[in-house]
């Protein structure tokens, strides 16, 4: 297949102060889906585009099928699940599929975040179909053999299906971890950094705040005391567990902990009307009137004009660039 315009332009050079993701080819808009068609998803190619590189991937071209191609689907055969044609059910293409998979996986762990196409029976990451006897009857509790081979190598990066990015917590979720992950890496020297490796988790203090005061004094304690000499086993387990926990999204009762957290650093420089228009905005963010971001647009006001050293580095202020529009529910 000839490379198109768009295909360069998502194929360009990244810009290394940027996350990279990869992305399902057909989800740029490329016409490589089995009846020659796309998904071009606007929400990628128009504003997430701004802000992030791409890298496309296609398994289904890339292992070899042709364009236009049969349909494939994922089949319970015994105690396995198997890749084969829809219609020709004894043409098995899970070898095929692993063989594309542990070569290509060797050329992204570069990526700090992969959005795959739900359903696929290569990509999909949850609830695909897989047709369970021969009448044909499904369950939806399948994973795609390419998203599957992906998420065992890379456990730490973070996936997402492009029909969830619909929903905003979701889409926040991701993309908060996007960007932890991309900070996580850019930690110079990080072997021998232990400066590097405290401030990571001092500047994300607040973001697991907002998911439990357990998980939060957890992390703390791995980073507590760290030296040189067991910085790598600490930084290992501390990864893990943080990506673990930044999968989690938070709730509204957490987050006002987190807003009158930050409130504290300020009471004794607010006047009395700047506190009651900041409690109010909490509350009515309480009561699901007002949009997480409006409270804390009010809070980083203030601390523009009250600088608070701990407070204005967090990055829960700001986990991601404004134009992504988080936090709009």
């Amino acid at each position: 297949m000839a490379v198109t315009d768009d295909e360069d332009f998502y194929m360009k050079k990244p810009d290394e102060s940027r996350p990279r993701l990869g992305i399902s080819a057909c989800l740029l808009g490329q016409r490589v889906r089995f009846d020659g068609g796309h998904k071009n998803n606007r929400f990628i190619t128009d504003t997430l585009a701004e802000h992030l590189d791409f890298e496309t991937v296609c398994p289904e071209i890339e292992s070899g099928m042709s364009v236009p191609r049969p349909t494939i689907q994922l089949r319970q055969v015994g105690d396995e699940v198997r890749l084969v044609e829809s219609k020709r059910p004894g043409h098995d293409l899970t070898q095929q599929m692993t063989d594309y998979a542990q070569a290509r996986l060797d050329r992204l762990s570069h990526l700090d975040g992969f959005i795959f196409k739900k359903d696929s029976p290569s990509c999909g990451v949850f609830r695909v179909p897989v047709v369970i006897n021969e009448h044909g009857y499904r369950n939806r509790e399948g994973t795609g053999v390419f998203a599957r081979a992906f998420m065992d190598r890379y456990p730490l990066i973070p996936v997402e299906e492009e029909g969830r990015l619909n929903d905003a917590a979701l889409r926040e979720n991701f993309l908060e971890r996007v960007f932890a992950y991309r900070r996580w890496k850019e930690i110079p020297a990080a072997e021998r950094n232990v400066q590097g490796f405290i401030e990571f988790h001092t500047r994300h203090k607040l973001m697991l705040m907002a998911r439990g005061s357990g998980v939060y004094q957890e992390l703390g304690r791995m980073v507590a005391g760290v030296k040189v000499a067991d910085l790598a086993q600490r930084r290992e387990a501390y990864i893990q567990r943080f990506m673990q926990v930044m999968e989690q999204t938070t709730h509204r009762g957490r987050q006002i902990n987190v807003l009158q957290h930050i409130m504290g650093y300020l009471k004794d420089l607010l006047t009395r009307e700047d506190k009651q228009e900041l409690l109010g905005t909490f509350e009515a963010y309480r009561h699901c009137e007002l949009p997480l971001i409006t409270p804390i647009t009010l809070l980083r006001h203030h601390l523009r004009i009250h600088p608070q050293p701990y407070i204005n580095q967090q990055y829960y202020l700001q986990p991601c660039p404004d134009k992504l529009a988080l936090r709009s529910v």
